[in-house]
């Protein structure tokens, strides 16, 4: 009797073995199931949670909002929001042509905000195949192969050579102050000028399309920069001269030199328009 108790004593711890051997082994694989489980469910739900889903781009007028998103989320880590936000966490952007910087903003977990703040551009020069962009000061910002519109030529500065961000080498550096008037007066009236000319005096005439507006010196340029909107579109499909050297609020007369060269554009002949004489 004694050893049957024994035999059987033997077969149950037999078996409890082989039960906690079981469990062992389906701990040490469910353990890790479960790991990777709620690892994966964290990155997903921190993929969708945190996916930039809008951006919104402001003061760009030389990229478009695409070509600026494009650049400032260049890989496919920074479609995420918190990725964006250790990139750019207190760094600005500074190595784009015509943009001074670039600040990136996260709104919300699926919002990027993007603040473009351009160099100001007053004007440009084309020399050895090149655009020279300068400021208000003369200082060449960007040089370019390539011509940005609503950007005016500035003919008539003779220079030899040019640094980039250094001041244009003219002999008169005066004149990157009537250039800055200038293209702020177009601005202001929504005038877009191909060319502005300075002639050896300094004087100044503007170029639209096939019309040359002599300006002439600084003085009344308040009243001749006003007044252009409404004469320039009485003068389209023609070609010639618009003289407003002596224009000012005393005196509302222009005279444009249609030009003798040019080709007959309709078989009427010219009118005179309301302050406007025209002379062949």
């Amino acid at each position: 009797m004694m050893a049957k108790a024994k035999k059987t004593e033997k077969v149950n711890n037999g078996s409890s073995g082989i039960k906690m051997i079981f469990k062992y082994n389906l701990t040490k694989f469910i353990v890790p199931f479960i790991i990777v489980l709620l690892l994966g469910i964290g990155i997903f739900a921190f993929k969708e949670g945190f996916e930039v889903k809008q951006v919104t781009v402001e003061g760009s007028t030389h990229y478009t909002t695409d070509e600026i998103t494009n650049y400032v989320l260049d890989s496919k880590l920074c479609r995420n929001t918190v990725f964006v936000y250790l990139k750019y966490n207190n760094k600005s952007i500074r190595d784009i042509p015509f943009v001074e910087q670039i600040d990136v903003k996260i709104v919300d977990r699926n919002t990027v905000k993007i603040n473009v703040y351009e160099k100001y551009v007053a004007g440009c020069v084309y020399h050895l195949g090149n655009y020279l962009y300068f400021d208000n000061n003369g200082t060449i910002v960007e040089a370019s192969k390539m011509k940005t519109e609503n950007i005016p030529v500035v003919t008539g500065l003779t220079f030899t050579y040019f640094n980039l961000y250094e001041p244009l080498p003219v002999e008169d550096t005066a004149v990157f102050n009537n250039i800055l008037t200038i293209t702020k007066l177009l601005n202001k009236n929504s005038l877009t000028a191909d060319i502005i000319y300075f002639d050896e005096n300094y004087n100044v005439t503007l170029f639209f399309d096939e019309v040359r507006v002599s300006i002439g010196t600084d003085k009344n340029l308040d009243e001749k920069f006003s007044t252009l909107p409404l004469i320039l579109p009485d003068l389209k499909g023609k070609k010639g001269v618009l003289h407003m050297e002596n224009f000012s609020d005393t005196n509302g007369n222009v005279v444009f030199n249609i030009d003798t060269d040019t080709e007959v554009i309709s078989d009427e002949e010219p009118q005179d328009t309301v302050g406007i004489i025209l002379v062949e």
